[in-house]
């Protein structure tokens, strides 16, 4: 039977007929065909509005007619009486026209608490007057739980959506990371373009049913519809499994109707609502009644006691969530114990909810003081909402942890801030993953694993845009579970994230909130004439910016990088720089790190790249997602802003820019002397931001290296020697991009690192074991030498220009380790702001021959595109 004939035997055999129903607003696209729908309200199509009749404004009408009157006793009953009069004498004083306005003002405020205020006073009541003058059902049993939910919510089950909206955040991050990791496993037939919101079937554009007549009509009818119940995943993998979602304590069902902008329900042979509210579950009802979706079905049962009706067959339950649910189970363990035995070995488990933390935690962000762990407790128990952190304990001992956050709704500014989490998990057993991976997926298996800390953030939970969804190439392999640390590890199925960060101590988060470079400050290109590095070659350099150790990833590609760094945000930079080569198309991580302006970095973090991060760097990034320019971020952003507003306030916008563009080095030497070096290398202006607070926290200077450098000459000499020869030397348009990105906050597509360029892109992309070779450790050197590299094992260490900061002793052990971990004639490289730095004697003594690369001197101030040290300096093991 050909794939044609299945196709029309299986709609003739589910339903006598296909139907069809229009698009929903809430899917995106929706715009183009007039339709409007908020989850919770009815389907209004603009063609269809029904007119309504003069005399159903009654109330309108009523209220008009007090009015007159009330302006007339106004004017005339002060006059009648004395006493009245001096009483509301100000009112006589009023002109006509303002009291008109006030009294206007008046009824259209109380037209909109009415119509808008209205929901929100039935929540109030409900929800925190009701409760504590009526009698609850105090039993134990399943139908006084029913009981007790069924009281609470029949009041208020019809406005459920429109006022959890603002008070029950997380559940779109929690959909969007279980549809991103869904996507790493599970075959994808339907694709969401989330600008367009069109839903595009994999298996009419593989066998060209629609003609590109009608694949054009997708993209852009206002009428386009779909049939209902969706063609399975197996069904056009010719695959005999079939795939099923249970969003368990799914009340109204708005969660299934979100989830089809990431991760279309398409997809999925069954959707299965369980709730044990009837009052929750009619909303439910209705809402895939109107929506057409006849593979969703509505279950009002314990959940505890769930099963699959038999009449479905067998299904491989894929995902599993429960959002705002897991606090309003009395007898959580049941239902946790249940889940684990029900969720594929694949599948994926998601959790948001509301939590209080244990008075002591390893995780920093879960802390909370004891007022907020007594009040939000006790504030939410009046509800049946019951926070003890051990339900949150259990799920994460019976589940793997793959995702985790930690975050503070800002439901009233800024007093009220309620502590939710979000977290997405899965089996803990060790399985093989089945047959259905990603096309062109690698199966190269990795060394990491890790174990992780979450890290707090702010939801963003505005439905954000993308130009599509692009699905990751990621290895998985044989699941390995960590005891250590109840996180999955690199051979995990959902361990992908793994692939290059190392395990660390979770206390260094705390002391870092922010990274300090967002890009490289040292000049891969002088670092590769002088290395002579080979693809056989293993390399240790400090992380940085990361783009150094892309740059030889994708020049060379050496058997082993470790990139080391005691800053953890260092490291999440050189991971997202790395999740995005891995997961995303040019031209969004062009816009992300080269414009530095992605559509929206929020949506991209959790629908891309989230599952190719660590837990570590998805949190981090997930708190620090609202930029509006990726390369004014961190410290070395602050500087970039600074010099911004110094040469706006300067007006010097155009002269910079133009002097950026110049086709000859003579034209932007011309522009430099004459319209910009008087202004930025003024002495008062150097002299303002030559303090300790602006050069370290800036521009990464700590004091002991910025007294090497003044021990070469005074700050402003320092800057003269390091600015005019780049601006005489390198063209800042076609070669410079170091400098282009400082002044104009972006690259430009021929002046930008090797791994921005489309060519070095597409390299690493399709040679994934380049990036698979480098290792992210979050130590010092020292300890990553003693613990992960054997003796005589490096041909090449970096160690850029930090030993500058050091004292004798720190200086002297790192140097000693050095020596140990370097191969015969291997060399270690560094930096520095002085041009015969003290710690080159230590190297001697260490069996190093030391000798100079480079030294910016009289006669030769420009030694790379930097040009912002001293000297560059090699020495060889002896």
């Amino acid at each position: 039977m050909t794939i044609e004939e299945k196709e029309v035997s299986r709609s003739k055999g589910s339903s006598k007929g296909l139907k069809y129903t229009p698009r929903a607003n809430h899917v995106s696209g929706a715009k183009s065909s007039q339709v409007t729908v908020s989850a919770g309200s009815a389907l209004n199509q603009k063609n269809e509005k029904k007119e309504r009749s003069l005399l159903e404004y009654k109330r309108f009408y009523f209220f008009s007619a007090l009015v007159f009157p009330l302006l007339l006793l106004s004017d005339l009953v002060p006059r009648l009486t004395a006493s009245v009069k001096e009483r509301f004498a100000f009112i006589t004083y009023l002109p006509l026209t303002f009291q008109i306005a006030a009294l206007a003002s008046l009824s259209i405020a109380g037209y909109f608490l009415n119509k808008v205020g209205k929901p929100y006073f039935r929540f109030a009541w409900n929800c925190f007057i009701l409760p504590l003058i009526t009698k609850k059902p105090n039993g134990l049993g399943s139908n006084e739980h029913q009981n007790r939910l069924e009281q609470f919510y029949q009041g208020q089950a019809d406005i459920y959506d429109v006022t959890r909206r603002r008070l029950l955040r997380g559940r779109n991050t929690m959909l969007k990371l279980c549809a991103a990791q869904l996507r790493q496993i599970y075959p994808v037939q339907f694709a969401t373009n989330y600008i367009s919101g069109i839903f595009i079937s994999k298996y009419y554009m593989k066998y060209k049913i629609m003609s590109l007549d009608t694949q054009e009509k997708v993209s852009h009818s206002n009428d386009q519809s779909y049939s209902s119940p969706p063609l399975s995943p197996s069904f056009f993998d010719n695959s005999e499994k079939r795939y099923a979602w249970i969003d368990v304590g799914g009340g109204t069902g708005e969660n299934i109707e979100r989830m089809n902008q990431f991760f279309p329900i398409q997809n999925f042979d069954r959707v299965y609502l369980v709730d044990i509210t009837p009052s929750l579950c009619e909303v439910a009802r209705k809402r895939f009644e109107r929506l057409g979706w006849t593979n969703v079905k509505v279950l009002c049962m314990d959940a505890e006691k769930l099963e699959i009706p038999k009449e479905d067959g067998d299904l491989e339950i894929a995902l599993i969530t429960m959002s705002y649910s897991l606090s309003m189970i009395e007898s959580f363990f049941g239902i946790i114990d249940r889940i684990q035995t029900v969720l594929s070995p694949n599948g994926i488990f998601g959790v948001s909810d509301f939590y209080v933390a244990h008075k002591r935690s390893n995780d920093h962000s879960r802390n909370m003081s004891w007022i907020m762990r007594w009040f939000w407790s006790i504030w939410f128990d009046i509800d049946n909402i019951y926070l003890h952190p051990c339900r949150r304990d259990y799920l994460e001992h019976k589940f793997s942890t793959v995702k985790s956050l930690s975050c503070r709704n800002p439901f009233m500014r800024p007093f009220i801030k309620i502590p939710y989490y979000v977290w997405v998990g899965a089996q803990k057993d060790t399985l093989l993953i089945d047959s259905f991976s990603l096309d062109g997926a690698s199966n190269k298996p990795t060394e990491n694993d890790s174990e992780s800390v979450d890290s707090d953030g702010e939801e963003n939970e505005e439905d954000g845009e993308s130009n599509g969804v692009l699905v990751s190439d990621l290895p998985f392999n044989d699941v390995v579970f960590d005891s250590k640390s109840n996180h999955v590890t690199t051979d995990h199925v959902h361990g992908q994230g793994y692939r290059w960060r190392q395990p660390f101590d979770a206390s260094l988060i705390p002391r870092f909130n922010t990274y300090i470079y967002a890009f490289a400050w040292e000049d891969p290109k002088v670092d590769l004439d002088f290395m002579n590095l080979k693809p056989t070659d293993k390399m240790l350099t400090i992380t940085s910016g990361g783009c150094n150790i892309l740059e030889y990833a994708v020049q060379v590609g050496p058997a082993r990088i470790h990139a080391v760094d005691l800053n953890p945000c260092q490291n999440n930079m050189l991971e997202l720089k790395m999740a995005g080569i891995s997961t995303l198309q040019y031209q969004e991580f062009w816009r992300l790190f080269g414009e530095g302006s992605p559509t929206n970095f929020a949506t991209l973090l959790d629908t891309h790249l989230s599952p190719a991060l660590s837990p570590h760097a998805y949190q981090f990034w997930n708190q620090n997602s609202k930029f509006k320019n990726f390369h004014k971020t961190g410290c070395s952003g602050l500087a970039i802003r600074v010099f911004d507003f110094a040469i706006s306030v300067l007006r010097l916008r155009g002269a910079v820019e133009r002097m950026c563009n110049c086709d000859t080095i003579k034209e932007q030497v011309k522009i430099w002397r004459e319209e910009v070096r008087p202004h930025i290398l003024s002495k008062w202006l150097i002299r303002l931001l030559n303090n300790d607070r602006f050069l370290w926290g800036a521009l990464g200077v700590p004091p002991a290296q910025m007294q090497m450098l003044l021990e070469e000459g005074s700050a402003h000499e320092y800057v003269v020697n390091t600015m005019d020869p780049i601006v005489e030397k390198t063209s800042l348009k076609d070669e410079n991009y170091f400098y282009y990105l400082c002044l104009l906050s972006k690259y430009a597509p021929n002046n930008c690192p090797a791994y921005l360029s489309e060519h070095g892109f597409d390299l690493l992309k399709r040679n994934p074991e380049r990036l698979d070779a480098i290792k992210i450790h979050t130590n010092t050197i020292i300890s990553v030498l003693e613990n992960e590299v054997s003796d005589g094992e490096l041909d090449h260490i970096i160690l850029m220009d930090h030993l500058d900061w050091f004292s004798n002793e720190d200086a002297d052990a790192e140097i000693s380790m050095t020596a140990r971990k370097v191969a015969k004639g291997g060399k270690a490289y560094w930096r520095s702001a002085g041009k015969y730095p003290w710690y080159n004697e230590i190297f001697e003594k260490r069996g190093f021959r030391v000798y100079p690369l480079q030294i910016r001197d009289t006669g030769n101030m420009y030694i790379d595109r930097v040009n912002m040290y001293a000297s560059f300096w090699a020495g060889e093991k002896l």
